[in-house]
């Protein structure tokens, strides 16, 4: 599924995108932790070109409310959480923050995205649930 899901973007003019042509995907990592309830993803964009991703950004789809109650914090560190941002804990290309202004537009318009998102996040905690109850 990870194959036939995984979000691909082609950049053909870098003039105009200011990042360099290829293809990107948009690697999706959730939290296993069955505790917890972020409701949150972490979004790799990668490149076989480059060794390491390119920009690593943070999502959550709720509202900022829901993040201040789940886990208290500053401001800051809530807003990163949320997000769209880029995370504080990974290293950040030089192209980082343009691809967080096209994944922040991605995800500000695009519901099905954002819907196949919130399906992965459950997807994973109940495969993690159903491994849990075999042991």
């Amino acid at each position: 599924m990870a194959q036939k899901e995984t979000r691909v973007i082609t950049v053909v003019d870098q003039k105009i995108t200011g990042l360099p042509r290829g293809t990107y995907a948009l690697l999706e990592l959730y939290c296993t932790d069955l505790d917890c309830d972020c409701r949150n993803v972490y979004i790799n964009v990668v490149n076989q070109a480059f060794d390491a991703p390119l920009a690593t950004i943070s999502y959550g789809w709720e509202e900022l409310a829901f993040y201040k109650e789940w886990m208290g914090g500053d401001d800051e560190m809530l807003a990163e959480f949320k997000g769209p941002a880029l995370t504080t804990f990974a290293t950040q290309s030089q192209f980082a923050q343009r691809w967080l202004e096209i994944l922040t537009d991605i995800l500000n318009t695009d519901v099905a995205y954002v819907n196949r998102l919130q399906q992965h996040y459950q997807l994973v905690k109940t495969s993690i649930k159903d491994k849990q109850i075999k042991k």
